[in-house]
């Protein structure tokens, strides 16, 4: 398993504890912000740090790949 598969799978494990049953239900409260409910403030929140975690462990890693790879090729 490389470095980047193992990332992801950890990226995966803190989504799914992310929006399992004990956090959602300390959101799901009668609490608006701006006229939204907070759970959804907090599921929109979610999905949009993973979204930019998986791009941010994306790039990373491309990067030190090429230039990992670079380096051995010369």
């Amino acid at each position: 398993m490389t470095k980047k598969d193992k990332l992801l799978v950890l990226l995966g494990i803190l989504g799914f504890f992310l929006l399992n049953y004990p956090l959602l239900q300390i959101f799901n409260r009668d609490f608006f912000l701006l006229g939204v409910p907070m759970l959804t403030w907090y599921l929109f929140g979610i999905w949009i740090l993973a979204v930019a975690g998986l791009r941010a462990f994306g790039r990373y890693l491309t990067v030190k790949e090429q230039t990992v790879q670079s380096f051995y090729k010369e």
